[in-house]
């Protein structure tokens, strides 16, 4: 359930926002997440996301939507055995030893597991962005704001997973940096009831989160 936008939005005016230079922002569409052999399948995203309403079935229609107006697109993608290979410090090796001491993948498996699942490969352009954020934050160690700052782009139209994860990692380092996020809060997913804590919490301070129609309503046509 998405919370009810909180009053200190309700002077935004999303149309202006949008119009005014946004780009689409997607965190982790990925295997790992969303095909049913992920390494984290067991904390069953992948179920229903494809089905009408679902957050897949919402982030697709919602980059169907942003198409419209000659948005840039970033599909961002987290590599949950980076920090096994390239651990920098002792906590580094620690935790994703932890995580990865049971999988038996070998590079090519790790390799997909990072990779974009099928349907959103489907409807990339050749002008998209994808790549691997090596960090907690998508801004940390890429090139994000160079290209946004080429785009012009300040309000970013955020989506994806893990809600309390990536998705609000992002969303607070965008504020701290002068961007302003919307989160698209039903094209967004992650276990419960993580999920409706987080967009609730980001509701609350950091950014306004509304649905999938309502942010394709918002879009200059």
């Amino acid at each position: 359930m998405l919370p009810k936008l909180h009053p200190q939005w309700r002077s935004l005016d999303l149309r202006a926002l949008f119009a005014g230079g946004a780009a689409f922002v997607n965190t982790d569409a990925q295997n790992s997440i969303l095909d049913p052999e992920g390494v984290l399948n067991f904390e069953n995203i992948w179920q229903g996301a494809r089905e009408q309403g679902g957050s897949l079935y919402n982030i697709l229609r919602l980059a169907a939507a942003c198409r419209g107006p000659a948005m840039p697109f970033l599909w961002l993608r987290y590599d949950r055995f980076i920090g096994e290979r390239q651990p920098l410090t002792a906590m580094d090796e620690a935790q994703y030893g932890h995580w990865n001491k049971d999988y038996k993948g070998d590079a090519a498996r790790k390799a997909w597991e990072a990779d974009l699942v099928p349907e959103v490969k489907e409807i990339m352009e050749p002008d998209d962005i994808t790549l691997v954020y090596p960090a907690w934050s998508i801004f940390t160690g890429t090139p994000i704001e160079r290209w946004l700052a080429q785009w012009g782009a300040r309000t970013l139209i955020i989506s994806g997973y893990h809600t309390d994860w990536c998705v609000e990692m992002a969303v607070r380092g965008a504020r701290d940096m002068g961007y302003m996020p919307v989160v698209i809060g039903d094209a967004c997913g992650t276990t419960q009831p993580l999920h409706d804590q987080t967009l609730a919490q980001i509701n609350d301070c950091y950014a306004p989160v509304i649905s999938t129609s309502d942010a394709i309503e918002a879009l200059p046509e």
